[in-house]
């Protein structure tokens, strides 16, 4: 295959990473943001699903017989699991599981926290429970885009998506490898860097073992598709297999240009 059809399809791969990249990026802050819009007193939840609810210890209250939990509608079953120390903010923290009956109609719910005395938690304490008719409409109701389009986790996603994103990056090295062996045997190399000197703007690139430069050797410089020639460059320094050469007679190149040996 021609250079020119394996460079094509690296820079398309390489496209392909990139866009698999910046999705995993959207998908990520589409998480961050909806994690921190979301009201975490409020749960979506649909008919016969359970949920475990958590908060701090009300003040006052030391043990989980202090306190109780009430739900607006009986069908709601509740129970306490236990206490456990909280781990970013320290403190004891209680845990609970909200189980919804099966014929719970669509609405919304409240379940609260009560001292074993009959008075309210201070501070108050008191969970939404929105109830949906199906699974579309809890969908439906996600703060996050991914999951209202797609029904997933934004962040499942990011991870499905940064795996696919490592097939372009892999098929983007080896059409890499493959450019370098084709490049080599015209006895040519892309440029990898370029950067402005006094002297003139400086190339550097990697023609492989057996190159046969020496500080002064002249290289052809040509396009990114190597059909025309822009320059010429003098050699100035060799670093084992790397190559520094010098832009003559004012010329300027990019990386990703070629540069051609001269024959002997």
């Amino acid at each position: 295959m021609s250079f020119a059809a394996l460079a094509a399809q690296r820079k398309l791969f390489g496209a392909l990473g990139c866009i698999a990249l910046v999705l995993v990026l959207a998908a990520l802050v589409d998480g961050m943001i909806t994690g921190g819009l979301k009201d975490p007193f409020r749960l979506d939840l649909l008919p016969g699903q359970s949920i475990k609810l958590s908060e701090q210890m009300p003040r006052g209250a030391e043990r989980l017989e202090d306190i109780r939990l009430r739900a607006s509608d009986p069908r709601i079953s509740l129970r306490f699991e236990e206490t456990f120390s909280g781990f970013w903010m320290g403190g004891t923290l209680w845990r609970a599981e909200a189980i919804l009956a099966p014929n719970l109609p669509v609405g919304d719910y409240s379940v609260a926290v009560f001292h074993h005395n009959g008075t309210a938690a201070d501070p108050p304490q008191a969970f939404t429970l929105r109830v949906h008719p199906d699974a579309r409409a809890l969908q439906a109701a996600s703060g996050s885009l991914v999951t209202r389009t797609l029904g997933l986790s934004p962040y499942l996603f990011a991870v499905y998506l940064l795996g696919l994103a490592l097939l372009p990056m892999a098929a983007s090295f080896v059409l890499s490898r493959k450019i370098g062996q084709t490049l080599r045997s015209q006895r040519m190399s892309e440029i990898y860097r370029s950067m402005a000197s006094p002297e003139g703007q400086q190339i550097y690139f990697c023609p492989g073992q057996g190159h046969g430069l020496a500080p002064g050797s002249l290289v052809e410089v040509l396009d990114e598709r190597g059909q025309g020639v822009v320059g010429t460059a003098k050699v100035t320094k060799i670093i084992r297999e790397d190559i520094l050469a010098v832009m003559q007679d004012g010329g300027h190149v990019r990386p990703g240009a070629l540069a051609r040996l001269l024959p002997d």
